[in-house]
């Protein structure tokens, strides 16, 4: 329940009711509709009555009939459960005036004496309720400004930052057009490759089809030491995603303009967690604001519950032969951490991470939990895979490398092969800022990607398969990192077309069994072998062999014309052309085919030799 300073109006109507021989200011703790709140005097008017709180930490006047009703025969306000209702368990006030009140001023009219005495006093109320109002909201961060938001922060020690702090602008870039807006928020930490911080002053949008926006910062530090050259500003501490890069094209400098009071604001918060050092956040932003290599992406802190005081943090980083970062991480986790907490990590040194040290000693890892036996028989994607033990061991330690295939079905066919590359480049970036943005620890949830990969207008269906590149499967599933930071990239992805087209021709060479005449293809034998090919063609899978087509032919030909026959030797010809890499296949025995390439008879051509064409 917070204090909210009510409005001259209600304290006029207050005064008038009490001059006038009403009742005001009748209180009631709110507690919930199902009960009612009786009114402490008999015989009351109800259309007298007025009903004023607090709703949503503003001043309200409740309305009657719509956010509650007055019972005569319990003399009680009952409250709707639909309308507007008072915050819980704070007050409510009810005036009212009663049948039998005797009034010996009547007068409310405006004008009147009674009126104007009411209205002088209930200025001055009002003035001393709004300087209550802002001396309760300047003890609290969120509410306070300026120099009382100044005055909060001096309990920590800290001061407004004015021209002693250099700023300047950056851009956040991506290579291709935006898919939508993308928020850049404030107080979004870049840094130098040399660990120098900067924070964004103010929100902005990258909107849909830009491929860059600038944004104003400020750096952390006080002094000369903020003022950069022009290009050395490009890591983003915390990624954002659909944002590839940011650079600042100009040096910093140093401005007159002092910190306003929502950055003021967001500092003391930060500061206020960081000094307490009491929660996994303080560890982790210190980390990320102390590390340029750190990121938000690559970082998972965890507490044991079953061992009080005890953290695990985990960096995926790869392989780190840097004692040098090893130190700087474990200073930090240092100054950071509160007193009696153990905290570990997996980076090359004396404290490893729990889970590296079960590793080493040949201990399965901590089991978590699974998700039921249902969800796996079906191939649920809400099922969570685990990839084998063996699989992990062979991966750096604290990181995840995946690979993707995914098969795509277009909204249009008649596309040329620049615009079929465009659309594959554009789903393989994708693929890979969902997974390069995963937090560390975070697994991969199935249908999240397939869904960013569907989006497109352009895209029509999707076949997603993920898998890690030192295992053999791919799953439909979501994928479990098992506490490490999920990679990939644009050669880890393989994107395709769905029903590839590979296209078949079929020549036919017959000789007829009557030697007296010659003989003609006719359309019933024609409609007979494309129906026998386009049988064998459907029910291929894997690969399509000509010993299949041969016999389908045979049988047709028996049944629609019976004194035709194939000739011996090399009767049937099989031919194939792959549709997206152009591959062709002359005279083969077999036609692979993949799970998205489909076989379609593209030409048939049936000869019946006779005696001019070198048959007895």
């Amino acid at each position: 329940m917070t204090f909210v300073a009510q409005p001259y109006e209600q304290f006029v109507d207050d005064l008038l009711t009490a001059l006038t021989g009403g009742m005001v200011r009748e209180e009631h703790r709110f507690i919930g509709t199902e009960e009612p709140y009786g009114l402490a005097s008999p015989g009351v008017i109800p259309a007298s009555i007025k009903v004023f709180g607090q709703h949503r930490e503003t001043f309200a006047l409740f309305e009657r009939g719509i956010d509650y009703v007055y019972n005569q025969d319990q003399e009680a306000i009952i409250w709707k459960p639909d309308g507007k209702l008072p915050d819980d368990h704070s007050f409510f006030y009810v005036n009212y005036y009663l049948e039998e009140g005797q009034r010996r001023l009547t007068d409310r009219n405006p004008g009147s004496v009674t009126t104007t005495l009411a209205e002088a006093f209930g200025r001055e109320f009002a003035v001393l309720h709004k300087q209550m109002e802002l001396i309760y909201r300047s003890a609290f961060v969120d509410l306070a400004t300026g120099i009382s938001l100044d005055h909060v922060a001096a309990l920590l020690g800290l001061t407004r930052k004015d021209a002693k702090f250099a700023g300047g602008e950056v851009l956040f870039k991506r290579s291709t057009p935006a898919p939508g807006d993308i928020t850049i928020p404030a107080g979004t930490v870049v840094s130098t490759d040399l660990g120098l911080n900067f924070e964004t002053t103010d929100k902005r949008t990258l909107r849909k089809d830009q491929l860059s926006v600038a944004v104003p910062i400020r750096a952390q530090v006080e002094g000369l030491s903020g003022r950069v050259e022009a290009g050395t500003i490009k890591n983003i501490n915390r990624p954002i995603f659909g944002i590839e890069s940011v650079i600042n094209e100009e040096a910093t400098f140093f401005a007159a303009a002092k910190e306003t009071d929502e950055e003021f604001r967001r500092r003391i918060k930060g500061t206020l967690e960081r000094a307490g050092k009491a929660t996994l956040d303080a560890i982790k932003y210190h980390l990320i604001e102390e590390l340029p290599e750190i990121t938000e992406s690559n970082i998972q802190i965890i507490e044991r519950p079953e061992v009080p005081g005890f953290v695990e943090v985990k960096l995926g980083l790869g392989s780190i032969e840097n004692a040098d970062l090893v130190r700087r991480v474990e200073e930090a986790i240092f100054n950071s951490r509160a007193a009696g907490v153990r905290v570990v990590h997996n980076l090359p040194t004396r404290t490893k991470s729990e889970s590296t040290q079960r590793a080493e000693a040949g201990q399965k890892p901590i089991p978590r939990e699974e998700v039921t036996a249902h969800f796996k028989e079906k191939g649920d994607p809400r099922a969570i895979i685990h990839l084998p033990q063996e699989t992990l061991r062979q991966m750096p330690e604290g990181l995840l490398p995946l690979q993707v295939e995914v098969l795509l079905r277009l909204t249009e066919r008649n596309l040329s092969a620049a615009q079929k590359e465009s659309i594959e480049d554009a789903v393989r970036a994708q693929v890979v800022d969902y997974i390069e943005a995963l937090p560390m620890g975070a697994d991969l949830i199935y249908n999240k990607l397939l869904g960013r990969i569907v989006q497109s207008e352009e895209i029509l269906d999707a076949i997603l398969l993920v898998g890690s590149v030192s295992g053999k499967e791919f799953y439909k599933s979501n994928l479990a990192t098992d506490g490490r930071k999920a990679k990939t990239d644009v050669y880890r992805v393989f994107v395709g077309l769905m029903d590839e087209t590979v296209f078949i021709e079929v020549l036919i060479q017959l000789e007829s069994k009557r030697r007296d005449q010659r003989a003609e293809v006719t359309q019933a034998l024609r409609t007979a072998i494309t129906d026998a090919i386009n049988r064998v063609l459907i029910a291929a899978r894997g690969k399509l062999l000509k010993t299949d087509i041969k016999t389908e032919i045979s049988a047709a030909i028996e049944a629609v014309a019976p004194h035709l026959q194939l000739i011996a030797g090399n009767a049937v010809v099989l031919n194939a052309e792959y549709e997206e890499t152009g591959r062709l296949l002359n005279n083969t025995e077999e036609v692979s085919l993949e799970e998205h390439q489909v076989p379609e008879l593209r030409e048939l051509n049936i000869k019946i030799l006779g005696v001019l064409d070198g048959q007895v």
